[in-house]
């Protein structure tokens, strides 16, 4: 048996340490004598124990998922095809677990430039792996619904920058994450863009909710009102100072809080545009509302209290008519039939 010297304890010691520490193993294959040294690492990392085993490519291959796997008829050729260089895969470990594997391999040379070995670093990657699944299926998910509902998730930080979206197609395509202020802006009514610096200032100044029903330009290049609503990321979940939110051109979507008493307080001339929009005469309105013709003609004459029971009426016929009735964020009487 042939003893040691201190130094190379000493640096087996210290490979243990580094694989304790970060979870990695390593191989190493003798060119001239076609020979693998597989580390203690390693063993950890394919779930085996080291007493009494010697592994070999062969043996290391059967643990590779079957779709991950590469020929091992020829070692040489094994250790060193170029997808050694940079190799992801998966192992089914002897207890049944599967994990996802990175292998990241280079060649060393000798004075003549002949290669002598071959050495890998592999690392546990399978953490790395869910997260991001889990980040590429959300994404999908987002995008999904987003065309689904026909609206736009968006992230902006507090200057307002577009860090990310999603149903970019739903407006101006110019607009890109990571998009400037400026560029992203340009998707806005020039009448609209005008209020944009204070409202975003003082929303985000104040960590309060941001609301704005501005007109976006869509990818036809026509105008059209939308509804944006959105939140500060909370500080128990994130540290970055962004929003995020969601904007549709349907009212319905973004959910405005209406106070009750905005609902409740429409005035004649509201009235007869909510009836004018959905095509009903006086007549129609009675109906649904169930209500005199009379008292239609006194609410639109301001003859009856804009709080009364029979407003109240009329009010519930429009909503169950598919209306959306609401104050914008300027206090401006707004409605609309999107359903």
């Amino acid at each position: 048996m042939v003893e040691r010297s201190p130094g190379i304890r000493q640096s087996d010691e210290w490979v243990r340490a580094v694989e304790a520490r970060l979870g990695v193993g390593f191989w190493s294959w003798d060119i001239a004598n076609a020979r693998l040294h597989c580390s203690a690492g390693l063993y950890a990392l394919a779930g085996i124990n080291p007493a009494g085993l010697h592994l070999d490519l062969a043996f290391l291959e059967t643990l590779v998922h079957p779709k991950d796997r590469l020929p091992v008829d020829d070692p040489h050729g094994f250790v060193t095809d170029a997808r050694q260089t940079d190799r992801q895969f998966r192992i089914i470990r002897p207890d049944g677990q599967l994990r996802y594997l990175r292998s990241e391999a280079s060649r060393l040379f000798d004075r003549d430039g002949n290669a002598t070995r071959v050495v890998a670093v592999v690392s546990d990657i399978t953490e790395r792996q869910d997260l991001r699944e889990r980040v590429v299926n959300n994404r999908a998910l987002l995008q999904n619904i987003s065309q689904l509902i026909g609206a736009v998730f968006w992230i902006a930080d507090e200057e307002g920058r577009l860090i990310d979206h999603f149903g970019s197609d739903l407006i101006d395509v110019d607009a890109r994450p990571g998009d400037d202020v400026t560029n992203w802006r340009s998707s806005l009514h020039p009448d609209d863009l005008e209020r944009l610096p204070d409202l975003w200032r003082e929303t985000v100044g104040n960590r309060r909710p941001y609301s704005f029903s501005p007109r976006l330009r869509l990818a036809s290049g026509e105008y059209q009102q939308f509804h944006i609503e959105g939140l500060p990321f909370s500080s128990e979940i994130s540290s970055n100072l962004h929003y995020g939110g969601i904007s549709s051109r349907n009212p319905r979507i973004t959910a405005p809080r209406t106070p009750r008493e905005d609902i409740a307080s429409l005035t004649p001339a509201q009235v007869r545009a909510c009836r004018a929009l959905l095509d009903w005469t006086a007549e129609t309105l009675a109906q649904n509302a169930g209500i005199s013709i009379s008292t239609v003609r006194r609410i639109e004459s301001a003859e009856i209290p804009g709080q009364s029971d029979s407003l109240r009426l009329v009010l519930l016929a429009f909503k169950e008519a598919g209306l959306t009735i609401w104050h914008d964020e300027r206090g401006r009487f707004c409605v609309s039939d999107l359903a």
